[in-house]
């Protein structure tokens, strides 16, 4: 629960920071040093000891490491023209923040998922949540 409170506030501070910078400088620019800011976690994570667990899978697994990046770097690319094209962070983050119902249409697709009465509650109130922050 703390790693998951820690990811909500640095993750909060990215949301403000991302339309501070595309204020200042090129969503295309601020992409590229997006990813030197990258070096550091990196060096962190290099030096994990966990850094080689492959479960069985290494290359599937590498594949979709690559693609995840790929997934979320071109989605940061968006965020930041969505942003610099005026958005207002208080709309664009938040709504942003609603791409989990993507994964969930997903994961109930492609990996069969069941969901229960009160996370389909859930669902219905985060798309009530996109209509209320369009306004």
């Amino acid at each position: 629960m703390l790693l998951s409170l820690l990811t909500i506030l640095l993750w909060g501070g990215w949301g403000l920071e991302s339309k501070l910078v595309v204020d200042r400088i090129s969503p295309w620019l601020n992409t590229v040093l997006f990813s030197f800011g990258l070096i550091p976690p990196l060096i962190w994570m290099l030096c994990s000891k966990n850094l080689r667990k492959v479960n069985g899978q290494g290359g599937k697994g590498a594949f979709y490491g690559l693609f995840t990046g790929i997934l979320g770097g071109t989605g940061n690319i968006a965020l930041y023209l969505a942003l610099a094209k005026d958005g207002k962070a208080s709309v664009v983050v938040p709504l942003v923040g609603l791409a989990p119902l993507i994964t969930i249409v997903l994961a109930l697709i492609v990996l069969k998922e069941k969901i229960n009465r009160p996370q389909a509650c859930g669902l219905l109130l985060a798309l009530i949540s996109i209509f209320l922050l369009s306004y």
